[in-house]
């Protein structure tokens, strides 16, 4: 079953990856990777962190931090006094051009108002700048909430599935590279479609139930190692044991001739999706520059 971890080890290279211009070590260390289903709210929650540039809600925290610690406080309140009070003086302007208020032409409500929106603003914005608050820093609620929307929602719902890779020693390998993701290198999520078991209820075009391959991504210093055609396989396989789909589609740009390659490779056929008269029709979408893959199951 898909379900239970599929093993599969390489040869993969450590390199110092914070050194400009690093080289692979000449000799080859032995790392096993681990391609299974994403099962747990931890789990994906560690794809939501590969695909945050490899950085998890602590390390989101830790750079906001960093960037508020580094601010010039006494700086940014000048900046922050300056700009409230050119505020308050376009509304000052605006005031006696009558272009807000009642009339025109009231040169001393004008500088009232000047003054007054001027000083306030000009003060609060000095004030948060001076105790560094304009810079924000996230709580870790916040910070996993936004990596959990922006990355993972469709998984997190349960909508979408995902496979995912995993090495072995995620501190130290590729230099800790991959420290904030605990190990997820590559990753594959995918969603039921035309069909009463699918959690999407929109129609797409005059498909059968099928699975439609969303995002597939493998971190470029494990590329070329065999981990996407495990993941896809590891779809495939999923979609024909555990689901009621009859074939699998993807979208796939026309100048991707690796991705179209390794698809061909698995058994995908091809079709261009450029001409909305047949494309829409059929597949629900149509994108110029752009193909349908399909494999029958």
């Amino acid at each position: 079953a898909v379900s239970s971890p599929a093993t599969s080890s390489t040869a993969l290279f450590v390199a110092d990856v914070d050194a400009p211009g690093a080289k692979k070590s000449k000799a080859p260390i032995e790392k096993v990777w681990t391609v299974s289903k994403l099962d747990t709210d931890a789990a994906i929650m560690d794809v939501a962190s590969y695909r945050n540039g490899r950085v998890g809600p602590a390390g989101v925290i830790e750079k906001q931090q960093a960037k508020r610690d580094a601010q010039d406080n006494t700086g940014a309140a000048v900046r922050g006094g300056l700009t409230g009070l050119a505020l308050g003086v376009g509304y000052g302007t605006l005031t006696y051009t009558g272009s807000v208020g009642y009339g025109g032409g009231d040169l001393q409500a004008a500088l009232t108002n000047a003054a007054l929106l001027g000083g306030i603003m000009g003060g609060l914005l000095a004030g948060n700048s001076l105790s560094g608050r304009n810079v924000y820093v996230s709580t870790m609620d916040d910070a996993t909430n936004r990596l959990k929307v922006d990355f993972v929602e469709g998984l997190m719902a349960r909508q979408d599935v995902g496979f995912a890779a995993r090495i072995d020693n995620a501190d130290t390998a590729y230099g800790g590279r991959f420290r904030q993701t605990n190990g997820i290198v590559a990753a594959i999520d995918c969603q039921l479609r035309n069909c009463e078991d699918s959690k999407n209820v929109k129609t797409f075009g005059e498909l059968p139930p099928h699975i439609h391959i969303r995002n597939l991504a493998v971190d470029q210093k494990c590329r070329r190692m065999g981990i996407a055609r495990e993941l896809v396989e590891a779809m495939v396989d999923y979609a024909d044991k555990d689901t009621p789909a009859e074939m699998i589609t993807l979208v796939v740009d026309d100048t991707n001739q690796a991705a179209i390659g390794l698809y061909k490779s698995l058994g995908f056929d091809i079709e261009s999706i450029g001409n909305p008269t047949t494309a829409m029709p059929k597949y629900g979408q149509w994108t110029n520059g752009r193909s349908i893959m399909s494999k029958k199951l």
